[in-house]
């Protein structure tokens, strides 16, 4: 293929196809050139660097799967805003699970990715959080998103339901033996909707606490 034949959609349609079938790890300069069926120093003259290529990924998958609206939702209440994020996050990752760990890395973050987390800080602050609260309640809803979804898909292989306990359990674990025995197959959907509204109250407290801080100085 020529170089003058090479454009960004194609770069980034390999660059995904890539992260598909092997992860991160399988995204590199030379893996992508000979994707391209080029040489890697000609792909130096579409993208300059991996970082460069990781934030364009980025940008793109934002344009292309409308992100920017669905970690920016339009609902009534600060509350409604952290659930339907962490819900669509969710959501997200296992539409896309190849573009988990392009999302899941802290390497390094495009414009858009930025800009969606301005509008939720604004709009964090707007119903009373200080700016650096907003900001950690953002960042630990994100890991907690992806944590849970990393449990997802590595602790039970890649189905929806919850391991079993060993049919040989100790007979004392009484506690485990009644709690899995409570868990539906669509376990992980409470035990996702837990957790989130865990995250919801710790930041209900966090804003009480500020208004009981200002309302006495």
């Amino acid at each position: 293929m020529a170089s003058k034949n090479i454009t960004k959609e194609l770069i980034f349609a390999e660059s995904l196809s890539l992260i598909k079938e092997g992860g991160m790890a399988a995204l590199s300069m030379r893996n992508l050139a000979g994707r391209l069926g080029i040489k890697a120093p000609s792909l130096y003259v579409h993208i300059q660097s991996k970082a460069e290529l990781i934030l364009l990924l980025q940008a793109h998958t934002f344009k292309t799967n409308q992100l920017v609206g669905s970690l920016n939702p339009d609902v009534l209440t600060w509350q409604e805003l952290l659930f339907a994020i962490m819900k669509n996050m969710r959501k997200f990752f296992h539409q896309y699970p190849w573009l988990f760990k392009l999302f899941a890395s802290f390497q390094s973050n495009s414009d858009e990715s930025r800009d969606t987390f301005e509008k939720f800080l604004i709009k964090m602050q707007a119903a009373g959080f200080k700016l650096h609260h907003a900001g950690y309640i953002g960042r630990v809803m994100r890991e907690f998103v992806i944590g849970h979804v990393t449990f997802e898909k590595n602790s039970i292989l890649n189905t929806r339901k919850h391991p079993l306990l060993p049919e040989n359990i100790k007979p004392e674990f009484t506690n485990n033996l009644e709690f899995y025995s409570n868990l539906v197959d669509q376990g992980h959907e409470e035990i996702f909707s837990f957790g989130a509204q865990l995250i919801i109250k710790g930041a209900e407290q966090i804003l009480k606490e500020n208004q009981v801080a200002t309302n006495s100085n």
